[in-house]
């Protein structure tokens, strides 16, 4: 039982795997359930069993990533860091995830903005999570700039400073290392250098 238990296991994940790398390639509406089955070595039955749909497999992707993104940041929040130490850790985390994850950017972009209406589905799917992390950095924000910390600003305009410089980090990625003809080593020297150099332009932006 427990090796039948295993082998559903694996071949849920090697559907996952490979419908991942399918969605990145080619985007949603041109990825095929059957191209899926070929490159796995399964029959699209067995999809229909696990996902049922070819959207509920979409969604299931992305639901891991997404939650993995926000149960890490939930986890900052219980190490007792000051503001300052949360925020960068937040920062942090979010790039490594989309260093991880570049293709994922890009693809997600092109997504939403072909079918917006994929925000909603992601809210769903992520249910309280970003609502809960959300509010607890907008309380210690306002705690900060109550205090003289940091200078007056809105919790929208900080995320989106994040969001905005670690993203556009690897959308000019390919770009950089063709124009400067940079190896990987380098290239890689430098992702590493953006990090602390974004972490460091964030807290700075903040002062009084």
């Amino acid at each position: 039982m427990k090796n039948e238990h295993s082998k559903e296991a694996n071949m849920e994940e090697r559907i996952l795997q490979e419908a991942e790398k399918l969605f990145l390639e080619k985007g949603f509406s041109m990825a095929s359930t059957t191209e899926i089955t070929k490159r796995v070595g399964c029959n699209q039955a067995l999809v229909h069993y696990y996902f049922r749909t070819k959207e509920n497999l979409f969604n299931r992707i992305f639901e891991n990533k997404f939650k993995r993104l926000f149960i890490e940041l939930i986890t900052i929040e219980t190490q007792g860091k000051t503001f300052r130490e949360k925020l960068s850790c937040m920062i942090g985390i979010h790039y490594d995830i989309i260093r991880q994850n570049s293709n994922l950017v890009l693809f997600l972009l092109n997504e939403l903005t072909r079918c917006p209406q994929r925000i909603s589905e992601i809210k769903k799917i992520m249910g309280d999570l970003p609502v809960t992390t959300l509010r607890s950095l907008y309380t210690d924000l306002k705690e900060e700039i109550a205090r003289g910390n940091i200078r007056q600003i809105e919790l929208i305009d900080l995320i989106l400073n994040v969001i905005s410089m670690n993203v556009f980090t690897f959308l000019i990625r390919p770009l950089l290392a063709n124009a400067w003809n940079m190896s990987d080593e380098k290239m890689e020297r430098l992702t590493d250098r953006r990090k602390e150099e974004i972490i460091t332009t964030i807290l700075l932006s903040l002062r009084p």
